[in-house]
């Protein structure tokens, strides 16, 4: 028989014998609540999250204490990621097209149809990443992330770029003179063509990344695609040089430059915490080595 005490902050403790008290006692659901034993060295706790491994795996027997924290409301990883990006896909377009309400009729230019074109292509591929392609290590995340991502992405990608790109001062009769340069063909073309690259580059990285993935209890694999020779995120490299090229393309339209300082601040973040566990799970001398984490000479 085993005894098990199981404490959850603020709720009064279940103390459960088995087999006497059946494992039914407690409805646990796994996608909001997170059951952890102590660590055997005492450090962080450890979750129990491998349902092949036994309480005695854990180095749980008798008498041992379990902690049970309520997550709350969560919702799922990929449902979130196709509500934040279908977002934009459908508001810039809104935006160009009924602009003049805002601002009365004027001529859209080739660098505001263009760079309509380019967010929705852009949102549009990372919804269908979202969809078919990417495989998540967690199942759900706080429902909290839905109102902060949505502020991101269809705050500032849906709405603050169209606001202060799509007006008159960008139109066709705003760009002349010394502006005249950011609607002509060669600009507008050859900028475009920069960034679909990079979206082909940032695609072949995800692809790859993908390709990494191992079932549950198979050593994981480092990344060695294009790009991933020279930086642990390949991925953000590529992300950031399109969002660079995009605040150029625009003369440094404020939208772009709000979107580009949110988007390296977060994704120099997440570099530092890859390139921190890649350093733990595999000899750092091999990866990630000499490798910058995510630009080249800068970072």
């Amino acid at each position: 028989m085993v005894s098990l005490t199981v404490t959850c902050p603020g709720k009064p403790t279940i103390h459960l014998d088995f087999p006497s008290k059946p494992p039914g006692a407690i409805t646990f659901v796994p996608a909001r609540q997170r059951l952890t034993a102590p660590s055997p060295a005492g450090l962080k706790p450890v979750p129990l999250v491998d349902e092949s491994k036994s309480l005695d795996d854990y180095g749980v027997g008798e008498g041992g204490q379990l902690k049970l924290k309520d997550l709350g409301r969560q919702v799922g990883y990929r449902v979130l990621y196709l509500w934040e990006y279908a977002g934009p896909v459908f508001l810039v377009p809104i935006w160009l097209r009924y602009s003049y309400l805002l601002w009365g009729k004027y001529e859209h230019s080739s660098l505001q149809i263009a760079v309509e074109r380019i967010l929705v292509l852009h949102f549009l591929k990372r919804f269908l990443e979202s969809a078919f392609l990417h495989s998540f290590s967690r199942a759900t995340l706080p429902l909290a992330y839905v109102f902060r991502n949505s502020l991101y992405y269809w705050g500032v990608c849906g709405l603050l770029i169209p606001l202060t790109l799509f007006r008159p001062a960008y139109g066709n009769d705003g760009l002349v003179g010394k502006w005249a340069l950011l609607n002509s063909p060669a600009w507008v073309g050859g900028w475009s063509i920069f960034i679909l690259i990079t979206e082909l580059l940032n695609f072949n990285a995800h692809v790859h990344l993908r390709s990494l993935r191992q079932p549950p209890g198979k050593p994981r694999k480092y990344p060695t695609g294009f790009g991933f020779g020279h930086v642990v995120c390949a991925n953000y490299f590529f992300e950031t040089l399109g969002v660079c090229a995009l605040v150029i393309m625009t003369a440094g339209d404020f939208g772009t430059i709000v979107y580009l300082s949110i988007a390296t601040f977060f994704m120099r973040l997440w570099s530092s915490q890859k390139y921190a566990r890649y350093k733990k799970e595999f000899d750092p001398k091999v990866f990630p080595g000499k490798r910058w984490k995510m630009i080249p000479l800068v970072y």
